[in-house]
């Protein structure tokens, strides 16, 4: 999917993940739309450094949804059974859980994050069963682009992190592939300066060379 194929919400999910890494943290983004499909709130990922605008930073809660989520003033939007929750990455069991206490019924999440995804804590427990939440995803086309990111992250910033990047691979083993590569040339570090529309491209274009090399 070419870039002006995107819905302007998930564009801007892209940007903010993509800004993440730039400033040091981990590629996930998270953003809430009101009923419009207006984005009224925003959050990255802030758990190994301070981002500026984020409710919690340098903590291991400070994850993209719970930043999204906390900067919504439930003053002003005093119903939100009618917003959504759009993450780049399919939300871990603390965010799941502020999700459904926050009162949004709405989820639409780009990738199936295999090691932490948490979607499956619905229903699981007579609290967690009292809402009906509306979930949507992963999206095709884009979906191995936020799996990229993560995985170069991860190898760059964490090289023990190999067990989840085995338990992505399942899913995503052409993804995991070109993360590999890229963090092994330091490809995204030297994209950094770039806006993100530019990066994506070479993530589309990695993607397709990889999938010709592995069905060879």
């Amino acid at each position: 999917m070419e870039w002006y194929q995107l819905s302007s919400q998930w564009k801007r999910g892209f940007e903010l993940a993509w800004e993440s890494y730039s400033l040091g943290s981990k590629p996930i983004a998270a953003l809430v739309t009101n009923e419009d499909g207006e984005i009224i709130a925003e959050g990255k990922c802030a758990v190994h450094c301070e981002l500026p605008g984020e409710g919690v930073s340098c903590n291991e809660i400070a994850h993209a949804e719970v930043n999204a989520l906390l900067n919504i003033d439930n003053r002003v939007h005093t119903y939100r059974g009618s917003y959504t929750l759009y993450s780049t990455l399919e939300p871990c069991p603390l965010c799941m859980g502020a999700l459904y206490m926050s009162g949004i019924k709405n989820l639409k999440y780009a990738a199936k994050d295999e090691y932490g995804g948490s979607v499956n804590l619905l229903g699981a427990t007579p609290y967690m069963s009292r809402k009906i939440i509306k979930v949507k995803g992963p999206f095709a086309n884009i979906e191995e682009v936020s799996i990229v990111l993560n995985v170069a992250y991860d190898i760059e910033h964490d090289p023990k992190k190999t067990f989840v990047i085995e338990e992505m691979k399942r899913e995503y083993p052409e993804a995991v592939e070109v993360g590999r590569e890229f963090a092994s040339h330091g490809t995204l570090q030297q994209y950094k300066h770039l806006p993100f529309e530019n990066v994506y491209l070479l993530i589309q274009k990695s993607l397709i060379k990889q999938s010709k090399s592995l069905h060879l």
